[in-house]
């Protein structure tokens, strides 16, 4: 029911999901890094993730970005490499249990080993290639972390400065918490089927309004991915919502329950569990995250930097056409 554009940016610290080694099966190179080859599978496998998850977003990678594109993730390619050739001469200690939990994690993201398989063969990716891209992602992470970042001090003069020149991006539209309940309806459902649902959703709302929990009747009845948390969207403004939702909710007092509101999703119940007001979000409310900008800001050059003295000191072929 919401829709948010973001872009994700590569990182050569994330576990790059398609760059499989045992994938590369291709003699053609792309680059080769004191000797270790990257091969074209790999930095194809790469670019076509990186589409991938774009479209998630609804962002279109077009034909003429994706010569950039490809040399950028090249860049990084080579970057990752090179990290890794060095974690490898530093003495990390036993990392097994790092790269176990970080895999694990990874897979629990998914929400289901169906749901994980599924993605692993649209991809044409095999589960222990996608481990061996974990444990380059730990062993990189724990040598950045243990030999390259510095400890920094973030100032408070620093951190009120970066809050007055971001100031204006912190406008908090006004906002609802809402939770919900949703019979569906089908596109191409009968008439008998939309009167089954109205009745569904009606019985349940006599529940809600006789006393019930809301929570546990969405987590019984709703037919939505919120029904597990008992049917929470958490916080929306404004335009995230489909319209007869979102003016519905935003009619209702905190703790109300709605009347039956009918979208093309089908029958909802909605109860408006908090009210936000429009606002400008203070110092206080983002310090810290304004001190893990800093901080993670000052990494970004010091990563920069050490890659290129890597860079220099290396010896590197790129045979990108």
């Amino acid at each position: 029911m919401r829709f948010k554009k973001v872009l994700i940016i590569t990182m050569i610290l994330g576990f790059i999901f398609s760059t499989s080694y045992a994938l590369a099966k291709s003699k053609k190179y792309v680059a080769k890094v004191n000797g270790v080859g990257i091969k074209a599978v790999m930095l194809e496998a790469a670019l076509n993730n990186f589409v991938a998850n774009q479209k998630l977003f609804g962002i279109t990678v077009g034909p003429e970005e994706e010569a950039t594109l490809r040399k950028d993730i090249l860049e990084e390619l080579i970057s990752a490499e090179l990290l890794y050739q060095e974690s490898q001469k530093a003495k990390l200690g036993d990392l097994s249990q790092d790269i176990e939990d970080q895999f694990n994690g990874l897979k629990q993201g998914f929400g289901s080993e169906e749901d994980f398989n599924k993605v692993l063969k649209e991809r044409s990716i095999k589960e222990r290639d996608l481990k061996e891209d974990v444990k380059r992602g730990v062993y990189i992470k724990t040598f950045l972390e243990e030999k390259v970042y510095t400890p920094s001090s973030i100032t408070e003069e620093a951190k009120r400065s970066e809050y007055e020149k971001n100031k204006a991006s912190l406008n908090i539209p006004e906002q609802v918490r809402a939770a919900h309940i949703l019979i569906l309806v089908a596109a191409d459902a009968t008439d008998e089927d939309k009167k089954a649902a109205k009745t569904k959703i009606n019985e349940v709302r006599k529940k809600a309004l006789s006393g019930e929990d809301f929570a546990e009747l969405a987590k019984e009845n709703s037919q939505d991915g919120s029904a597990p948390t008992g049917g929470d969207l958490g916080y929306f403004a404004k335009g995230d919502m489909v319209k007869p939702f979102e003016d519905a909710a935003f009619s209702l007092k905190v703790d109300e329950i709605s009347k039956v509101v009918e979208t093309r999703f089908g029958y909802h119940i909605i109860k408006l569990l908090e009210k936000q007001v429009a606002h400008t979000l203070s110092y206080e409310e983002v310090e810290r995250d304004i001190e893990g900008f800093l901080v993670s800001q000052g990494q970004r050059e010091q990563l920069d930097q050490y890659i290129n003295e890597l860079k220099s000191g290396a010896k590197i072929e790129k045979l990108l056409d």
